[in-house]
């Protein structure tokens, strides 16, 4: 059983999660994952993305900076959703590998006390134009801000050519000339962010 926080080392993974570790990792994939609610889909992806920004980690010993790993959710829920999640996989990094879930509720600024007490976490906008961390939880509304809001720049200045990973959750759920709008809008992301398709792995689940 999967619990909310860490990945235990007794957990014996999912035959999806292996199928899924194996395209993403060993065959650098895209895929799509389809599976029941609390089936272990984050796993799927979470644990490759992770992977990747802890061996970036070890060959630089520098603290990760700029978007490596875009995760757009449909709804705030879900995306708060993922905080006891995120928080408990990189809190043995400290403030090396980072996120933050940005979405309309993300404060302007906090104060250092509040900041400090979670260095793995970007609590507020200010430290995240400063330093954006390698993963942004967020959801289309936001991104399509980011790309034309002039104090959004630094993320993406700061993330030039290193994306690598787009995820895009509950992908059901856009139907239509929303599903249509996402796609431009995930390859204006793409452009904005100095890359191109083929240097990056998405995840649909």
């Amino acid at each position: 059983s999967m619990d909310r926080g860490g990945f235990s080392k007794k957990i014996k993974p999912f035959a999806h999660q292996i199928a899924a570790w194996e395209a993403l990792v060993h065959e650098g994939k895209s895929i799509v994952v389809t599976s029941g609610t609390g089936s272990g889909k984050t796993e799927c992806f979470m644990v490759p993305i992770l992977n990747d920004l802890a061996r970036e980690y070890e060959e630089s010993l520098q603290p990760l900076v700029g978007v490596r790993a875009l995760f757009i959710y449909p709804l705030n829920a879900l995306i708060n959703s993922q905080r006891d999640r995120l928080r408990a996989w990189t809190s043995e990094f400290g403030g090396d590998i980072r996120f933050c879930l940005y979405n309309g509720n993300t404060p302007q600024e906090l104060p250092q006390a509040e900041r400090d007490a979670h260095p793995n976490e970007v609590l507020d906008r200010k430290r995240l134009w400063a330093s954006p961390p390698p993963m942004l939880v967020t959801n289309a509304t936001m991104l399509e801000y980011m790309l034309v809001r002039t104090q959004d720049a630094p993320i993406i200045n700061a993330s030039q050519g290193k994306l690598e990973w787009v995820v895009l959750d509950e992908a059901h759920s856009y139907i239509g000339s929303q599903a249509a709008e996402v796609a431009l809008l995930i390859r204006r992301v793409l452009h904005a962010f100095g890359v191109t398709p083929d240097q990056v792995r998405f995840v649909a689940t």
